[in-house]
């Protein structure tokens, strides 16, 4: 049914009317989706259409999705797709870059019809390009039901409507893909301020280590000049090769320290239950308390200790066991427990032993001026005493924490 010329040019003045209101929308930025819906909208009222479509192309599927729209049954928007070949109405017109009318879809030769439109019977459809001056986003599309004509008016409308999408779409796409790349250089840039805070940890971690383990050389290179000078000047010369043994043994001590101090997951500290017990674990291999059938008891309480004590602690508990197992005749205990502001050494034998006398500082042998030398290092005093229910016994209590002691 062909319109008179006063309802032709009143269509027309509405949407030209339509056309504006959706520039100005688009002026107002208010997101890419509120603008499709209301193109969607504005499309279906210009043709009096019962159904409109935005319809955006995924290359990626190589189809349409519909997103936005009028008319279709709820579900469609935001999930339905339609074949972007040119196959299909909009897959045709978005091919071709040109408008497509059908105004007798039953009896197109060019396409097949849609499932999705076949399903809300549409017998008719008009569709064009959305472009702006990037790539072609989609189609804009207007079907219906009647059995009217769309004509190359209707198209000139509906192209005015998809080139005002066109632009707009590229401006916020645009602007969507300047965010992602600042969201994206802003997390690169925060991923290499933690990369360097790592580096710098790192290397302060590395300078602290290197000082760590010069710190721990010197003081071992020290303690074992200590015991070969100690040993130089208390040996007679017709007993060299015993007095060699012994400095070898007590350098292996040494050595034993320092291979359980550098396990430790902290740099300069040590758990010192853990670190005793896997020392005493080895004396009793290395002075064959095992095969000799007496076993060596653990008490140990698990505090964190810093390094150089550790190694002064360990070397004590050395040479105590070493002596009690060549002295001694009955099953060792060690024990090494906080007591208030104190930590306690005490080693003990059960039995068979020949105790250890109470000599002054200049007198006794190498091993007993060894641990009268250490013991004072960590503020305490060594007692070796005989109590009347069992065999003999070495005990040390000094200040606990040492650090804040030595300090």
């Amino acid at each position: 049914m062909r319109m008179d010329t006063n309802a032709q040019l009143t269509l027309r003045l509405r949407q030209q009317a339509l056309i504006a209101e959706l520039g100005l929308a688009a002026l107002r930025r208010e997101g890419l989706q509120p603008l499709l819906d209301q193109a969607a909208r504005l499309a279906a009222e210009g043709l009096s259409g019962d159904f409109s479509k935005v319809l955006e192309y995924r290359a990626e599927e190589g189809c349409f999705l519909l997103r936005a729209g009028l008319g279709w049954r709820p579900g469609c928007v935001g999930q339905a797709r339609i074949g972007g070949d040119t196959e299909s109405p909009a897959g045709f017109a978005f091919r071709t870059g040109r408008p497509v009318i059908s105004n007798h879809l039953a009896e197109e030769a060019r396409f097949r019809t849609p499932a999705l439109m076949a399903e809300h019977g549409v017998r008719r459809a008009i569709n064009v390009i959305i472009r702006g001056e990037a790539e072609p986003f989609g189609v804009l599309e207007v079907d219906s039901r009647d059995a009217g004509d769309f004509t190359a008016d209707d198209i000139n409308f509906l192209q005015a409507l998809a080139n005002t999408l066109g632009v707009a779409v590229d401006r916020e796409l645009s602007q969507a893909a300047l965010r992602a790349l600042t969201e994206l250089a802003e997390a690169r840039a925060r991923e290499a301020e933690a990369a360097l805070a790592d580096r710098d940890a790192l290397l302060r971690e590395k300078d602290l280590l290197m000082r760590e383990i010069d710190h721990r050389v010197k003081n071992s290179l020290t303690i074992t000049r200590s015991l070969l000078s100690l040993q130089a000047r208390m040996t007679p010369p017709e007993a060299g090769r015993a007095a060699l043994e012994d400095a070898a043994r007590r350098v292996g001590s040494i050595a034993r320290v320092h291979d359980r101090l550098y396990r430790s997951q902290r740099i300069g500290m040590v758990d010192l239950g853990e670190y005793l017990a896997g020392l005493c674990e080895e004396l009793e291999r290395s002075c064959g308390l095992a095969e000799s059938g007496r076993p060596l008891a653990l008490l140990l309480d698990s505090v964190e200790c810093p390094a150089d004590e550790a190694v002064t602690l360990g070397l004590i508990v050395t040479e105590v066991v070493t002596q009690a197992a060549q002295q001694g005749g009955g099953a060792l205990a060690v024990e090494c427990v906080g007591t208030g502001g104190a930590l306690r050494l005490r080693v003990s034998d059960s039995g068979g032993g020949q105790p250890m006398p109470d000599l002054p500082p200049q007198q006794g042998s190498l091993g007993l001026q060894l641990i009268r030398s250490l013991s004072e290092r960590l503020g305490g005093e060594p007692r070796w005493h005989t109590p009347p229910e069992g065999g003999p016994r070495f005990e040390l209590a000094f200040p606990w924490p040492v650090a804040a002691a030595a300090e």
